[in-house]
Order: structure tokens, then C-alpha cells, then sequence
């Protein structure tokens, strides 16, 4: 009983520790070597890893993986190496059809397939409340591309889902902090819909442990409220100590929307899953000062 995941960055390091620790055997599929030890450590539980750890190094854009024949699930959290078409292309058109055909040529009933994608396919920019039903209308060629991956995964095999994950952040995901911070926070106030990266990491696990009945085909990778991004850099900028940011609106007046979407996590909701932050007030409380 093996999980194969296809990219082991942070995300997917994260989701391989808990199921290391919990006594699965895990494949991590990965484009080039890793710098430090490529066994990824239980987290959060910093258990002593009992499951099997296999490193495969093999750039998906060139060439399919290997998967072991007892393959029973495999998480896709793939990053492209650049922001643009063409990578996003190379990756998730190129890429996912080669582990597509590996997972055709495997013995038996398809696994499971967990594929990471990310809210920017809903192109709603209104502040509409949209939720995992709301069809995806892409507005760009990278959101186009990861789309039409989702597509073929989930045509490909009976159990997938897309995981449309909002923002992750976490202890080693700083930026907007950064931002705040320093002074540096002048995008507009629009909505902004996040997620903590140790619940993101729950969420697959979560989602590798339902019954097939129970797999939603598209799920909201955010957390519980969708928020304004002035409201969290207010909220940082007390925590720091420091003075509140002046977001820049871009000339919106008090009547027009603001932009962005509010997106509401009814499937996660419906599966029972449990949020450790269930908003950016926990997440962020947990690490700052």
C-alpha cells in the first residue's frame, strides 16, 4: 500500500511527514535532488517516521514516474518553475499527461488521485460569493492550464478531486508579514481567501482517508472566513506593534465592490473536516511574538 506524491515541495513534504508518521509508505517524486536529507519529518506530530520513504527523481515535463504496482493514491502538488504559460503548460499539460498514462498502464483499479490546484480558476473578481459548485471560468492562460489538468485528472480515474487551495501561509510562508512588517503593504484591499499550510496538509490527508462515496470532485482549499486583505494587515500590523499599512484601493470609490472573490468551503465543510485555524486570527497568532 504505497502513496506516490508528484512534487515534494513544502506542501507536499508536509503531507508526506504525516503519512510517514503514521505508517504509510510514501514515493516522493521530485525534478531535481534535494539539497538536505529528502526524508521529510513528521509534522506537526514529530512522530518517529515508521512508513518507508522512496525518493524518485524525474522531471514529469520529460518523461513519466514509476509507479509501484500497490500504488493506491496519488497526491499531485506540482509548482511550475516559472510564472507563465509556457511552464504552467510544460507542467500541467505535458506533466500531468505522462503521469496519466503511468497511472493507465498500472495493474488493477486506478488509484486515488488528490490533484492541488488553486482558486485562481474561479475568475470572479467582484467580490461575489462563489462555493466548490460555482463553475470555474478562468480569466488567464495559467489558470487555463491548471483547469484543463484538472480536467484530464479527474476524467482519467473514477476517484479525484481538485484541491482549489486559497493562499497558504505559515511559519515558513512570510511574506505578507514581511510586508506588513517593513512598511511595504500597497497592493488594493480586495478579498482574499487563505489557508494555513499545516491545515492545507490536513485537508489531503483528510481527503485520502474518505470513502470513495464521500469524495467531493472539487474542493475549496480555504479556511472558514474569506476576509479582506486591509482587515488582516490591520490585524498583523497590532500583533507587530508597528503602524497600520495604507492599502492602495486604485481609485475605488465607497460604492463599487471591492475585488476579488469570497469563496466558501462547503465541501470540506460537509466531509467533517476539522480546521487547527479555522481563520487568519489563529493561523497568524500561532507565529508571531
Amino acid at each position: 500500500m504505497t502513496v506516490v506524491i508528484v512534487g515534494l515541495g513544502q506542501l507536499g513534504s508536509d503531507v508526506a511527514g504525516r503519512l510517514l508518521a503514521r505508517g504509510e509508505d510514501v514515493v516522493g517524486v521530485k525534478r531535481t535532488a534535494p539539497e538536505s536529507n529528502p526524508i521529510p519529518e513528521p509534522n506537526p506530530a514529530r512522530e518517529s517516521v515508521k512508513g518507508r520513504f522512496t525518493l524518485q527523481l524525474r522531471d514529469i515535463t520529460t518523461s513519466a514516474p514509476d509507479l509501484p504496482a500497490d500504488t493506491t493514491a496519488i497526491v499531485v502538488a506540482l509548482a511550475p518553475r516559472a510564472r507563465s504559460v509556457e511552464a504552467y503548460d510544460a507542467l500541467y499539460r505535458d506533466g500531468v499527461g505522462h503521469l496519466v498514462s503511468a497511472v493507465a498502464a498500472l495493474p488493477g483499479t486506478p488509484p486515488r488521485i488528490l490533484f492541488v490546484s488553486s482558486t485562481a480558476v474561479w475568475g470572479e473578481d467582484g467580490g461575489e460569493r462563489i462555493d466548490d459548485t460555482t463553475p470555474a471560468v478562468p480569466t488567464t492562460g495559467t489558470a487555463r492550464a491548471l483547469l484543463a489538468a484538472e480536467e484530464a485528472v479527474l476524467a482519467a480515474v473514477p476517484e479525484a478531486s481538485a484541491i482549489r487551495f486559497g493562499g497558504l501561509y505559515g511559519p515558513t510562508s512570510t511574506m505578507f508579514v514581511d510586508q506588513v512588517r517593513d512598511g511595504r503593504v500597497t497592493r488594493p484591499s480586495g478579498w482574499t481567501n487563505r489557508i494555513h499550510r499545516d491545515d492545507a496538509a490536513g485537508v489531503i490527508v483528510h481527503l485520502l482517508d474518505l470513502s470513495a462515496a464521500s469524495l467531493p470532485p472539487v474542493v475549496a482549499g480555504i479556511d472558514e472566513e474569506p476576509v479582506l486583505l486591509s482587515t488582516v494587515a490591520d490585524f498583523l500590523a497590532d500583533r507587530l506593534g508597528v503602524a497600520p499599512p495604507t492599502l492602495d484601493d486604485a481609485g475605488r470609490t465607497p460604492e463599487e465592490p471591492h475585488r476579488g472573490k469570497r469563496i466558501m468551503a462547503a465541501a470540506l465543510r460537509d466531509t467533517g473536516f476539522t480546521y487547527h485555524y479555522p481563520t487568519y486570527r489563529e493561523g497568524y497568532s500561532a507565529q508571531l511574538p
